[in-house]
């Protein structure tokens, strides 16, 4: 159930952080109308457990393994690790910690006392919920294409062609959430940006580190079947197969 559930948040993460932007944005205005201490309590409540919620299920999906193999791109053409449930979690997480630091900032503008302490709490959460929202919403993340393997990162990114990669073994998993690339040409990878981690690893949040293993190693040995890259029905193959 939990895998399920992840698998939807990522799928609607759209609806997901519109909703959450919302629902911030309404228990805020809230707190700020309400002239009853007792439903100002009950809201504050409310919005706190939120947060320890969403926090606890953001830790918990950042550690789930998820049963997701690769999402076809015909378009691109190109095999993509899913969206990070983690991710979409995150943002959520932040959005709701942004609204009530911004909420904070306000309150103490008409009282005229902790200004600045709130300013820094706003700018620090608006820097980190930038962040997340642009790792939920933007296509990030591992893409097997037919000329090679890109991981996309925020802030930089890698590609590794084929033919830098080791056979017949070229990809080994021993962390659910990571793939080891067996590089026999490292010269060939290219870095843009700050990417991080080695050039031999490869992350699988949000999908499954032995599947992207196994096809990693299909292509890389198989040059043959590099042109169905992109296609569902080389897909429905791959999966069959592994």
């Amino acid at each position: 159930m939990m895998i399920a559930a992840l698998g939807w948040v990522a799928r609607r993460r759209v609806a997901v952080l519109t909703v959450t932007l919302l629902a911030a944005i309404v228990l805020q205005v809230l707190l700020k109308v309400t002239d009853s201490d007792r439903i100002w309590e009950l809201i504050l409540g409310v919005n706190g457990l939120l947060q320890i919620v969403f926090l606890l299920w953001w830790a918990v999906s950042a550690r789930s393994v998820r049963p997701a193999p690769l999402v076809a791109r015909p378009e691109v053409p190109s095999f993509d690790v899913p969206t990070a449930p983690s991710a979409v979690l995150g943002a959520v997480f932040s959005t709701f910690v942004g609204a009530n630091s911004l909420g904070m900032l306000l309150r103490d503008m008409e009282a005229g006392t902790g200004l600045w302490v709130s300013a820094s709490f706003v700018l620090l959460w608006a820097g980190l919920l930038a962040l997340y929202w642009r790792l939920a919403l933007g296509r990030f993340g591992v893409r097997l294409g037919r000329d090679g393997i890109s991981d996309r990162q925020a802030l930089g990114s890698q590609f590794v062609p084929w033919d830098a990669l080791a056979a017949p073994c070229s990809a080994i998993t021993d962390d659910p959430h990571e793939v080891s690339l067996l590089l026999t040409h490292p010269e060939l990878v290219r870095r843009r940006g700050l990417r991080l981690g080695k050039a031999s690893s490869l992350p699988a949040a949000g999908g499954n580190a032995e599947f992207l293993a196994r096809a990693i190693n299909e292509y890389a040995n198989h040059v043959v079947l590099r042109p169905g890259i992109g296609s569902k029905a080389e897909l429905t193959r791959l999966s069959a197969t592994s």
